[in-house]
């Protein structure tokens, strides 16, 4: 059937509808594109982590160098390590959620067969 032998009120109903299911499927490929370079933009961010750990602990060794009486701010760098597996740890957890637990089917009869009275 060709969009011609459609009753008139009928066309643009089924021209929304196409547009809408293409459009839907243009989405879901859009949406994977997105998530692709969310992913990768984490991953990236997990590296500069990485990075930004190897500092803190240039800067724990020199720490200890200065002078209590000179110095009136230090880095708290138990707290800072402690924020920095925290962000970590939530990126891992976005790129590698948990696995659900596999689920537990429901015990079957298996007798299926009955006798007549």
């Amino acid at each position: 059937m060709t969009l011609r032998r459609l009753p008139r009120a009928l066309t643009p109903l089924l021209l929304t509808l196409l547009t809408a299911q293409l459009g839907t499927a243009h989405a879901a490929e859009r949406d994977g594109v997105r998530d692709e370079i969310a992913r990768q933009d984490l991953a990236l961010i997990q590296d500069q982590l990485a990075q930004i750990q190897r500092i803190v602990d240039r800067l724990e060794g020199r720490v200890g160098e200065f002078d209590p009486h000179t110095t009136r701010v230090f880095l708290d760098v138990p707290r800072l390590r402690r924020d920095l597996e925290a962000v970590a740890e939530g990126i891992d957890d976005v790129l590698e959620p948990p696995r659900l637990p596999p689920r537990q089917p429901a015990p079957l009869a298996g007798d299926y067969l009955r006798e007549r009275h």
